[in-house]
């Protein structure tokens, strides 16, 4: 695990392209680093993603409430 803790966050997020995740820009290193490890299950790797996504695009959401007050 010391080995992967070592790579970036880009090499992380080129190694998740390459195994054809999607959506894997808006996961952060950690959660980049537990997708990719070993004996992971798929739905395990959705449910990651999908979190990841709800909370990018509740990011999103907020500033258009911020800009209409």
């Amino acid at each position: 695990m010391n080995d992967k803790s070592k790579e970036t966050r880009q090499e992380l997020m080129l190694k998740a392209k390459e195994k054809g995740i999607k959506n894997f820009r808006v996961l952060n290193k950690n959660e980049l680093m537990h997708i990719l490890a070993e004996g992971i299950t798929q739905q395990e790797v959705d449910a990651i993603v999908a979190s990841a996504v709800v909370r990018w695009k509740s990011g999103w959401s907020s500033r258009k409430v911020k800009n209409e007050n």
